[in-house]
């Protein structure tokens, strides 16, 4: 709006915009001096009158706490009227009021509410979750302030009036904790009275200060129309009429009516040397015009022989106006720079055409390149080491081949001399196979044999024992009828014993008798002497009998013999039958395995004439592998690349994923700077944890990798992450609506740089690699020499 108006409009209107900034601001600043000295008082009344609200507060809460302990001096030592006493203290401070009928209550420190003189119904209550309007739990924090401060402490929060509802006013209360009984006193006022007078004092003061702006308002148009008025008449001599003079005349010039080389000069102030330098300005730029025009045309040749593909060609006319000077240099240096990379570049191809993929680095300076440039330098590069790394794997691969087809070879010769050994090893296993299963069925028939002998002895045995039991019956028999003979010969010897005394007595009577005796006396000696030879006879039975028992019990004792004798012999007959039995079932399942031995060897016989048959066929292939692989080591040979250490590309799958994330990132940077050209709003690049490097290193560690615990692996998440904030940033500032070029250029060779770094880290992860290898190979072999020594321990097993 501005832009349409006239100069004198312009000063008139910067005139009274200074009047009135002017007048503005000393009102403000009268108003700001008054409304602060006025807040200022307001405030200091405010905290008095609150401060004072506290005082009485504490005081009414003091006077009631005092009363508590007066209470409490009268419980007795041994506590028995403690609750008695407590009642009459809870009834004292109900009956407390002071001011305007306004009382006391107790809680404890849970909370919970212990007297309440107004609402009854709140004693018992637990007061934990009591809160005002504003959400501040006023009993909790009653019961933190009396506890942390024994002299008790102020408590703010907001409640409805008695017999107000939904209308919450702030309120002031007062507690103070009685330890002894955990009795918290309060006390409380309302405090919007002090409110109410603060209000009425603002409202005069706003009534005073609006009649002061009133009165600056007034004076302040006075001045400002004089001031107008003097000011334009002296603008519109002064500046005005020159102005307009100049205007006509350079009117007259665009539409061809005046001098078309220079204007007027009709004063010799500001205005008249603002005359003689916008002539001196026609000149320059008449001057300059037809100069710029030579430029101009000369780099429209130029583009052309550059999109045409000649990179040879520059900008050679000059200009003294300094802008398209600076185009003019900036074309040249960027057809220069272009044509540096463009040849760097094509001479690294020339070299892959001619099977030269080494040293490839050095023909651009990738510190000075970026962009699309250095994306494109990236690949080239990226794709020499690749090739190179084939090239390693191909020479690699083929020695090793070569290696492994002259063993192969060695090995097909070897195993056709052993399977033929082999095959008459087994002709020979075989036969004596044969003659093991030709014994082996005669032992079987032989252990059914001795199986049945064995049953026949076994029922020989048991019929002794019966005998020997018999026998021993016989013998027990035989004692008791030689004890029987016995009770008779002690029978018969008390006979004798008997008569030969009834005969003593006879002749001792027949000697009495005289010779009408003697004929009694010889008979009483006969019988004496009948009697002298029974019991003789009767001894030499006794010693008979007790001969034959002696030889009875002899026999009894050899007849229990043979039955103990007997019955072992039945265990170990049973022991050979169980042996014999086993014996026979062993020698059934071997036969058996013979049998299947005698298959399996047969089965060898076949196998191995298919392995001599295989071997030969062996040996022609692995000829044939061989001569292919002397064929890639040739190819191999007429290329130049970068050897590389063999153990750094064993891991073929961590070499082609290094390849695939170093070409991902490069895509990655051309497809986000590419999106600059057709947009002007930034966006969020990918995070470095949600790229495929970013997935990748997320999944090395947690597969615990070795490589990832050495520096280089930090030094790549940390270039990683530079690499996508710096594409971020790079956007973020070119997107903005004047962006800063030193700040581009600088963000764009940090992206490269920590992009070449990424690179380097990747490379450097396949050497860190082989030490995780190594273990891992060593690892093995300690579990396979471990395998081999279980192994040995069974090589008889195994041999069988």
């Amino acid at each position: 709006m501005l832009t349409n108006l006239t100069i004198k409009a312009k000063i008139l209107i910067l005139s009274l915009i200074v009047i009135i900034v002017v007048t503005v601001s000393i009102t403000i600043d009268s108003i700001i001096s008054i409304k602060n000295l006025s807040g200022k008082n307001i405030e200091n009344y405010k905290k008095e009158a609150y401060l004072k609200k506290e005082v009485e507060l504490k005081n009414y809460v003091t006077l009631a706490y005092k009363i508590v302990e007066i209470y409490y001096n009268k419980v007795d030592a041994d506590k028995s009227n403690e609750k008695e006493i407590q009642q009459q203290a809870l009834k004292a401070i109900a009956d407390l009021k002071y001011a305007n009928n306004d009382y006391f209550w107790i809680n404890d420190s849970s909370p919970k509410m212990i007297m309440h003189p107004i609402n009854a119904a709140l004693n018992g209550k637990d007061l934990s979750t009591y809160a005002d309007p504003y959400g501040k739990k006023l009993f909790i924090e009653m019961a933190k302030i009396s506890t942390e401060n024994k002299s008790g402490g102020l408590v703010k929060y907001w409640w409805d009036k008695p017999n107000k509802k939904n209308d919450p006013k702030e309120k002031f209360s007062y507690v103070q904790k009685f330890e002894a009984w955990d009795w918290i006193i309060g006390t409380g006022a309302y405090v919007d009275d002090v409110e109410t007078e603060v209000t009425l004092m603002k409202d005069i003061v706003n009534k005073e200060i609006e009649n002061i702006i009133f009165n600056l308002l007034v004076f302040s148009l006075f001045l400002a129309v004089i001031f107008i008025i003097m000011y334009n008449y002296f603008v519109n001599q002064a500046i005005i009429k020159p102005l307009t003079n100049i205007n006509e005349a350079i009117v007259d010039m665009t539409d061809g009516k005046g001098n078309a080389d220079h204007i007027d000069k009709k004063s010799n102030d500001e205005i008249g040397k603002l005359t003689d330098s916008f002539n001196n300005y026609i000149k320059k730029l008449k001057s300059g015009y037809m100069e710029d025009a030579k430029v101009i045309e000369n780099v429209d040749e130029v583009i052309e022989k550059v999109i045409n593909g000649f990179y040879v060609y520059k900008v050679e006319k000059t200009s003294s106006n300094p802008q398209i000077e600076k185009l003019r240099n900036s074309i040249n240096s960027m057809i220069e720079k272009t044509n540096q990379n463009l040849l760097g570049l094509n001479n690294i191809l020339i070299d892959y055409g001619s099977s030269n993929f080494s040293l490839n680095d050095s023909k651009i300076d990738t510190s000075k390149v970026g962009g699309i440039v250095s994306s494109l330098v990236a690949s080239t590069q990226l794709i020499g080491a690749s090739v190179s790394e084939f090239l390693s794997m191909i020479v690699n691969s083929g020695k090793k081949l070569n290696e492994d087809t002259e063993i192969l070879s060695t090995s097909a010769g070897k195993l056709s001399d052993s399977a033929s050994t082999q095959a008459a090893s087994l002709e020979e296993t075989a036969a004596a196979i044969e003659e093991i299963t030709s014994i082996v069925k005669s032992t079987v028939q032989k252990t059914k044999t001795m199986s049945s002998l064995a049953e026949q002895l076994q029922l020989s045995s048991k019929d002794g024992e019966l005998l020997a039991s018999k026998t021993n019956k016989a013998m027990d028999d035989i004692d008791n009828q030689v004890n029987s003979i016995n009770e008779a010969i002690s029978v018969i010897d008390q006979i004798a014993f008997q008569t030969n005394i009834l005969s003593l007595n006879a002749a001792v009577e027949a000697a009495t008798a005289g010779e009408a005796g003697k004929g009694f006396a010889v008979v009483a000696q006969e019988v004496r002497n009948l009697a002298s030879r029974s019991a003789e006879a009767a001894k030499e039975i006794k010693n008979i009998v007790e001969i034959a028992t002696s030889k009875a019990n002899e026999g009894k004792a050899i007849a229990n013999e043979m039955i103990n004798g007997y019955t072992i012999l039945n265990s170990k007959i049973n022991e050979t039958i169980n042996l014999i039995e086993d014996v026979s079932r062993g020698s059934k399942e071997e036969e058996k395995g013979i049998l299947q031995i005698n298959d399996t060897i047969n089965a060898l016989d076949k196998a191995t004439q298919s392995n001599a048959s295989s071997a030969i066929d062996i040996s022609r292939l692995a000829s044939e592998v061989s001569n292919l692989s002397k064929n890639l080591l040739k190819i191999a040979d007429r290329a130049k690349f970068n050897k590389i250490n063999q153990k750094e590309i064993e891991d073929i799958d961590l070499v082609f994923t290094v390849s695939k994330l170093k070409n991902d990132h490069i895509k990655f940077k051309l497809l986000n700077l590419s999106k600059i050209a057709t947009t002007k709003t930034a966006w969020s690049v990918t995070k470095p944890t949600e790229c495929d490097l970013g997935k990748w290193l997320i999944e090395q560690e947690r597969n615990a990798k070795h490589f990832t615990k050495t520096q280089n692996w930090k030094d790549l998440k940390t270039n990683h992450e530079i690499v996508h904030n710096s594409i971020q940033e790079y956007i973020n500032e070119e997107c903005k609506d004047s962006s800063n070029n030193e700040v581009l250029n600088s963000l764009a060779h940090k992206m490269d740089n920590a992009i070449f770094e990424v690179f380097k880290g990747l490379d450097q992860l396949k050497k860190d690699n082989l030490f995780e290898a190594k273990v891992e190979k060593n690892t093995l072999e300690i579990t396979q020499n471990t395998t081999n020594e279980k192994t040995s321990k069974n090589d008889e097993w195994e041999s069988f």
